[in-house]
Order: C-alpha cells, then sequence, then structure tokens
C-alpha cells in the first residue's frame, strides 16, 4: 500500500496549530506578546518586527517576508507563523509568476541527521500549509539545512529558539536560475 504523507502532514499541522491556538490562549497577555517575536534575543532579526505588520501589498512590493517559528523539536508552527502564511498565500495565489523558496532551519540539538530531517519537515510543512490555501505546489521548493546556517550561537534556549525557524525567499526567476 503506497503512502502519501502529504494529506497526512497537513493534519497534523491543523492539528497541531488548534492545539497550540487553544494552549497559548490560556496564557497571560505578557506572555503572547514575548511569543510574537524572537528580535528581543535575536537581533538578527529585528526587522521582522516591521515586516510582520505589512500590508499583504507591502509584502508583496517589498519581498521581505519574515520567518516563522517552530516549536523545539517539532513541526508544530508557533501561533504567530500563521498570519504571516496566510499572506503569503495571497501574494502567492494572486499571480501565479511568483516562486517561493522556503528554507528550513534548526537548532544545535540532535544530530546532524536528525536536524536535516527535521529542517526538511518544518519547510514541507510550511509547503503543505500554503497548498492547503490554494497556492500550486511547483511554485513552491523547499530545502532544510538543518543547523548549519545558525543567526546566533547556539548556547541557551533563547538562541537555540532563534535559529528554529523557517525563511522565505520571494522571485519571479525561473527554477532553473535559482539554484
Amino acid at each position: 500500500m503506497k503512502f502519501n504523507f502529504i494529506p497526512v502532514l497537513i493534519i497534523c499541522i491543523l492539528l497541531g496549530g488548534c492545539y497550540s491556538s487553544q494552549k497559548k490562549a490560556q496564557q497571560p497577555q505578557q506572555e503572547k506578546e514575548k511569543d510574537f517575536t524572537k528580535s528581543g534575543i535575536c537581533y538578527m532579526r529585528s526587522d521582522e518586527d516591521k515586516w510582520r505588520t505589512q500590508s499583504v501589498e507591502q509584502m508583496r512590493e517589498s519581498r521581505k517576508i519574515p520567518s516563522v517559528d517552530f516549536e523545539f523539536d517539532s513541526i508544530i508552527l508557533e501561533r504567530s507563523a500563521y498570519q504571516t502564511l496566510d499572506k503569503i498565500a495571497k501574494i502567492m495565489t494572486g499571480n501565479r509568476r511568483y516562486k517561493l523558496i522556503v528554507e528550513g532551519h534548526a537548532d544545535s540539538v540532535g544530530t546532524d541527521d536528525y536536524n536535516d530531517w527535521l529542517s526538511k519537515a518544518r519547510a514541507n510543512a510550511i509547503k503543505a500549509y500554503l497548498v492547503s490555501r490554494d497556492v500550486y505546489s511547483d511554485a513552491i521548493t523547499a530545502y532544510g539545512l538543518g543547523n548549519r546556517m545558525p543567526l546566533v550561537k547556539d548556547d541557551s534556549p533563547d538562541g537555540r529558539a532563534c535559529n528554529r525557524r523557517v525563511v522565505f525567499t520571494l522571485t519571479t526567476r525561473n527554477w532553473e536560475t535559482i539554484y
């Protein structure tokens, strides 16, 4: 029997997002605001706070898309990711010439093989979510880069949280000219 991974992944993401949203809805407002951004611990991502507040049109014009974050050792997105992903979906469905490169990253906890798998699974989770929002699958390429490109030193929980992310590149170039 052939097993189709994408529908199962979509279901896991949606269920995980619902569970995560319910869990986080119970947290105090101060913790919710802290969860919105990693710029307090990751100066490399401080511009992303401004990018998160962009309209869909501004995001399309600037092509500056904030990265999204994941829970530790998981492909479950943090609550703050869904607003960004929905904006990306609107951009992608509004104009078929756009292509999206999705690069998954992991922290340094675990083996290199596991982090490679986890970062690829995170990128594929994003792709599956966007496809569930009517974005064409062939307009998205997903890569897993493991822990080879950390933004900050991975020696604290905050540093590891900063490095657990998915980064986006929006382009109109043909796939053959990109990689």
